[in-house]
């Protein structure tokens, strides 16, 4: 019985300090587990820091670049609204031409009795009225005899050939069949040339 007894009691102990083995195991794998949950806690963290910090930079480059548009579409509309009212009247003086060339034409037309020259007075003091209006708002007329033929300016619709070289040369205005007329850097009306060729 006392060998029973013996036997039993180193069981015990075996079966004890198999269980205190087991307990220290399991002791440690539970320290490693919140070693590893405090790690990737901690990694977790950072990288939601970090992630937090890429909106940070996302956010403030769309805001600079929406700025930057913003800035854009100012200059642009500016730069629109100076076109227009650079230009506003554009359209006018266009329909208003042909009127004047039609004045410029009863003016070239010689009058005789004293009721034709009031009449042709009336229409001188019409043309000039317009023509001032004209030059008051930007518009100035363009080609003239003797000046170079552009083609940015004048349509050169004749060829006349050079009778005296050293009054005439190749490449200017013989005649202005018809006046152009230019709106600040704009033309309205290319003028109608005849032009001096050899």
């Amino acid at each position: 019985m006392v060998e029973k007894k013996k036997s039993q009691a180193e069981k015990n102990n075996q079966s004890a300090t198999e269980e205190e083995i087991e307990k220290a195991v399991k002791g440690s794998k539970r320290d490693s587990n919140a070693a590893d949950e405090k790690n990737s806690a901690s990694a977790a963290a950072s990288s939601s820091a970090v992630s937090d910090a890429e909106p940070a930079v996302d956010y403030e480059d769309k805001f600079y670049r929406a700025e930057a548009e913003m800035q854009n579409m100012q200059q642009r509309f500016n730069k629109e609204r100076a076109s227009i009212l650079k230009y506003e009247g554009q359209d006018l003086a266009k329909s208003i031409l042909p009127a004047l060339d039609n004045l410029e034409r009863a003016l070239s037309v010689s009058a005789d009795d004293p009721a034709s020259k009031k009449i042709q007075d009336g229409v001188e003091l019409t043309y000039k009225s317009l023509s001032n209006a004209l030059a008051d708002n930007g518009i100035v007329k363009i080609g003239r005899a003797g000046d170079q033929f552009d083609p940015n300016l004048h349509n050169a619709i004749q060829k006349t050939p050079i009778d005296d070289p050293e009054k005439q040369k190749e490449g200017t205005i013989a005649v202005v069949l018809q006046k152009g007329y230019q709106l600040h850097d704009r033309v309205l009306r290319p003028a109608m040339v005849s032009v001096y060729t050899k």
